[in-house]
């Protein structure tokens, strides 16, 4: 644990934690049980060291049903409109039988831009003993309004060995393929791994040698049933190429450009616009900035 996640524990022992969080880096699932911990330190019911994890403040909060603190998860690919208004709705009513409300918001950089600022103006005026937790893959999927309102805190990634070491040796193969692919990032590494490698390959190769030869007719039997990337997909597939591009950049090539467009389909992804429409423009865009 790092210092800065250690510091993080000992302020919400001492009631004095800020009341909202940005978590980013390490992996989805050490930023999920980072944000309980903290709701079981300001919930304990136990005087002594907290989190007891006994007592039944903290068991409600590790089995997901106290109703103080709330995990909001993506509805399909995005945090939607619907689902802040809401979470705004009951955010400023009273507590229910904890010290603390907390609200961890899993995938934050999936936030709608208007989910976004809706969100916002919650933070900006927050309610009495509320803890309101961001969990990012991507800090820069945070609107910078956001992130100047919170206190940032980074997960360092977990080392290579231990994220390995989820898996049997049937899957080795695949999940070095997704290690790599990934950029040694372990989120991207299991998003590969749940879409299927080979499939994220094949898809992504085909995509490359469209843009390389400038052919967009190339690219149509991606957008056929079955190939189609869903925003989530299309998320992945964007991301895996921002870093394909990233690599190229250091080795010396100029494609400033090439990023450039990854980044705006990505914002346009959060916007909600139709991910084949997202994909198509980038690759008009990649295919005039972009050469092998």
């Amino acid at each position: 644990m790092s210092l800065a996640i250690r510091l993080l524990a000992k302020a919400a022992g001492q009631d004095q934690l800020a009341h909202c969080l940005l978590f980013h880096g390490g992996s989805r699932q050490a930023r999920r049980e980072m944000g309980l911990r903290l709701a079981m330190i300001l919930n304990c019911r136990e005087s002594g060291e907290r989190p007891c994890q006994r007592c039944i403040s903290c068991r409600k909060i590790l089995s997901g049903n106290h109703p103080d603190v709330r995990v909001l998860e993506p509805d399909k690919e995005s945090l939607r409109m619907d689902q802040v208004r809401i979470w705004q709705n009951g955010v400023y009513r009273k507590h229910f039988e904890g010290r603390y409300k907390v609200f961890i918001f899993a995938q934050a950089d999936s936030l709608t831009v208007q989910a976004a600022n809706a969100l916002l103006k919650v933070v900006e005026e927050p309610p009495d003993r509320t803890v309101i937790i961001l969990s990012a893959d991507n800090l820069a999927g945070i609107l910078p309004t956001l992130q100047s309102r919170s206190q940032i805190v980074y997960f360092p990634d977990p080392p290579k060995q231990d994220w390995f070491n989820a898996y049997t040796n049937e899957d080795a193969e695949d999940a070095a393929l997704a290690w790599s692919m990934s950029g040694e990032n372990p989120d991207v590494a299991q998003r590969i791994l749940s879409a299927g490698v080979a499939s994220v390959q094949e898809w992504l190769t085909q995509f490359w040698q469209g843009i390389e030869q400038k052919d967009f007719i190339l690219l149509f039997p991606l957008w056929m049933k079955g190939k189609a990337p869903d925003r989530h997909l299309a998320g992945l597939y964007l991301r895996i190429m921002g870093l394909r591009i990233k690599n190229e950049i250091s080795l010396g090539r100029s494609l400033a450009g090439a990023l450039l467009t990854i980044e705006e389909s990505m914002e346009a992804l959060r916007r909600n616009v139709n991910p084949r429409l997202v994909m198509e423009v980038c690759a008009l865009k990649l295919m005039d900035g972009y050469s092998s």
